[in-house]
Parts: structure tokens; C-alpha cells; sequence
């Protein structure tokens, strides 16, 4: 693979990988469930198995964001770290 082609699968899964790990562990798990607390409880709707299953997802956000992008920043660096080939 050549150098250039290398550097961008590098940096397309470094992106991927971040943009995926803050929409699913920013976005699904943080924001969405604090929405949902909150109109839950303006509305007067707020149950015990919401406020848990939602408390749950704010807790584990960012482990799950952080393992997403991760494992984006690992693939990218099997591209870093390919040889290079002499054609």
C-alpha cells in the first residue's frame, strides 16, 4: 500500500472513530438520556425504571465513547505502522 493511501486510511478511521465514540457516548448516552430525565420530570411522567435505566446510560457514556474511539485509533494505527513496500 502506498504511503499517501496508508496516511489517509489512517486518518479516516482516527476520524471515524472519534465522531462515532462522541455521537454514541455523547450524544446517546449523555444527552439524550439527561433530555429525557428532564422532560420526564417536567411533565410529571418520571418513573424509578426510567430514572435507572437512564442513570445507567449517563454513567457509562463515557466508557463506551472512550472504548469506540479507541478501537477507531487502534485500526488507525495498523495503518501508521504498515511497512513500507518498494515496487
Amino acid at each position: 500500500m502506498k504511503k499517501n493511501a496508508k496516511r489517509a486510511m489512517a486518518v479516516l478511521f482516527s476520524i471515524l472513530g472519534t465522531v462515532l465514540g462522541l455521537y454514541i457516548g455523547g450524544y446517546m448516552l449523555f444527552v439524550r438520556p439527561v433530555y429525557w430525565l428532564i422532560t420526564g420530570f417536567t411533565s410529571g411522567t418520571l418513573s424509578a425504571g426510567m430514572i435507572l435505566i437512564n442513570v445507567f446510560k449517563i454513567f457509562i457514556a463515557s466508557t463506551v465513547g472512550g472504548a469506540i474511539w479507541c478501537i477507531g485509533d487502534i485500526i488507525a494505527g495498523y495503518f501508521r505502522d504498515l511497512p513500507e513496500e518498494d515496487f
